[in-house]
């Protein structure tokens, strides 16, 4: 069988779950239900362009190992990094947040381009003092302007990866899409940092459509 019929094979047969899921009257939309890491072991690690499997993670983690893919939004970190000219080797990064999905892996992808990391996290004893001798702050948490001014290294780097939708009444929607990080504050302070929205989020995206191109060129052996 062709790699193509394959692919559409696998493609017909997720649209019959799909269509089955539907005619039981189950929402395909809520997706509580899913065992993540069931889903996430499934999958083949040649078509996780999400770089989310423990395989890829695992390589990440390994010192002369190479992943398949690296998740796409970390990649888009460290994309953005090197295009704007910033010095990573030896330099303190700070990563607050430990998700698996953008704080661990940008977390070991800064450790692999020999920057000295650390990881801040719900537990961490005074985390600003922490963030405040970093060159490089990368932050993922969720929580709407949690990093203030007072937090960032004069002349670091930031980039704020969070999407938190805050109340706005002036806003078409009642609310506005904000980050972690207090921009009118850091903007002050900082050498440069990612707007949000529109920052770090369109890198992540051409980051993820790399990917996509990586895995078609690899199941069909393209060069």
């Amino acid at each position: 069988m062709e790699k193509s019929e394959i692919l559409s094979d696998s493609f017909l047969r997720t649209l019959a779950l799909v269509n089955q899921m539907k005619a039981n009257g189950e929402d395909v939309t809520d997706l509580q239900h899913l065992d993540e890491e069931k889903i996430i072991n499934f999958m083949s690690p040649e078509k996780d362009v999400d770089g989310f499997h423990p395989l890829n993670m695992g390589n990440l983690a390994m010192r002369g190992r190479e992943p398949l893919f690296i998740p796409f939004a970390s990649k888009a970190c460290i994309e953005l990094l090197l295009r704007s000219g910033v010095e990573i080797i030896g330099k303190k990064a700070v990563v607050i947040g430990r998700s698996k999905i953008v704080g661990l892996p940008t977390s070991l992808l800064l450790q692999r381009h020999h920057a000295t990391v650390s990881t801040l996290h719900a537990f961490t004893k005074n985390p600003e003092h922490i963030s405040s001798e970093a060159d490089i702050v990368v932050s993922d948490v969720g929580v709407p302007n949690i990093v203030r001014g007072d937090w960032l290294k004069p002349g670091a780097f930031v980039i704020d990866m969070g999407t938190n939708p805050v109340k706005d009444s002036s806003c078409r929607n009642g609310y506005r899409i904000t980050g972690d990080v207090c921009f009118e504050e850091a903007i002050k302070v900082a050498s440069a940092i990612t707007p949000v929205p529109g920052g770090i989020g369109p890198v992540a995206i051409s980051m993820l459509l790399s990917n996509t191109l990586d895995s078609a060129k690899r199941a069909f052996t393209f060069t």
